[in-house]
């Protein structure tokens, strides 16, 4: 089954890219009803709390790139400028990434450079093609909520209604590191979302990665074919994985109810579901949860007001009673 699976996100902070050879829900208002367990968060200003930090989010994280459909949640398939021409012939169709992180907190500033291994037919070439994105995050800004389990959310502190396609996409980015059962493993996620309507939009990035090394600037890279079909093998979650009720680590409980509660549900394969809910009095909120097992979830949940205004991000471990 997906649980025994261990599985696999983006942003709008500074980026640097470069490409390189290598050797609806009525008017009820969930928010004010959802009775959730929240880990506090320590201000940045906490030395001893941003160390911790640090120190778990640090380190070279290998594993694997996909992106879904914001309205369908559909796995989208490479693009066909990536897939080499024998893969076509063969009939062969990549459904992932093979990926790297390196991540690295200096200072205030957060470091996270992505390498994408390109797909290639013959993996013992003297070559690896690659791209790579650096973004870098301010941890004292606004949009910034980090945690000392090593995870974080990155989220506009305004958005505003789309009234043209000219209008920015907003999007979040989350970090959700395991916890619970092994801290080797974390998802990272960057959901794209239109605040006027209240759901996902355009392509929703994820990665499933594991620990590989300490840092080395994204200098270990496992040469390879460049991309994984592992994601595609693997169950979808389904809505009984997700609803229920859930009792948060400080003893208060949530039910989670996706025909009643839910503005859109997105069910993905790996135990990963995306949550968006827009009351009727305009506030929002967008949620990444991650099924560890049959009976344990991390969340990471981000609110915005009826103006906009981002309110906070959250991040939760539930148990189903």
């Amino acid at each position: 089954g997906w649980f025994s699976f261990r599985m696999i996100g983006f942003v709008d902070s500074i980026l640097v890219g470069v490409f390189r050879p290598l050797g609806a829900n009525g008017g009820k208002r969930r928010w004010e009803n959802r009775r959730c367990a929240r880990m506090a968060v320590a201000p940045s200003t906490d030395a001893e709390f941003v160390e911790a930090f640090g120190k778990m989010v640090r380190g070279e994280w290998i594993g694997h790139e996909v992106s879904f459909d914001g309205t369908t949640g559909e796995l989208e398939p490479l693009a066909d400028g990536y897939i080499p021409e024998e893969f076509l012939n063969w009939g062969v169709m990549p459904t992932a990434f093979e990926s790297n992180h390196s991540h690295i907190l200096r200072g205030d500033t957060l470091y996270r450079k992505h390498t994408r291994i390109i797909p290639t037919v013959d993996h013992f070439s003297d070559h690896t093609d690659v791209e790579e994105d650096t973004f870098i995050h301010d941890i004292n800004s606004a949009g910034f909520t980090l945690f000392d389990c090593g995870s974080y959310a990155f989220a506009p502190e305004k958005v505003i209604e789309r009234k043209s396609l000219l209008d920015k996409v907003p999007r979040i980015e989350v970090c959700l590191r395991d916890s619970v059962s092994d801290p080797g493993f974390r998802v990272v996620g960057v959901m794209r979302f239109d605040f006027s309507t209240g759901k996902f939009f355009k392509s929703q990035q994820l990665f499933h990665e594991r620990y590989e090394t300490d840092w080395s600037n994204g200098q270990f890279i496992e040469v390879g074919t460049g991309y994984r079909s592992e994601w595609g093998k693997t169950e979808t979650t389904k809505e009984a994985h997700v609803s229920g009720l859930w009792r948060g680590e400080n003893g208060s409980e949530r039910e989670t109810n996706l025909d009643a509660d839910i503005t859109q549900a997105l069910l993905l394969p790996g135990g990963l579901f995306l949550l968006s809910d827009k009351t009727a009095d305009g506030e929002m909120e967008l949620e990444l949860g991650w099924l560890i097992d049959e009976t344990t979830r991390i969340t990471m949940a981000t609110k915005y007001s009826a103006e906009g205004d981002l309110l906070g991000s959250t991040r939760n471990v539930e148990r189903r009673v």
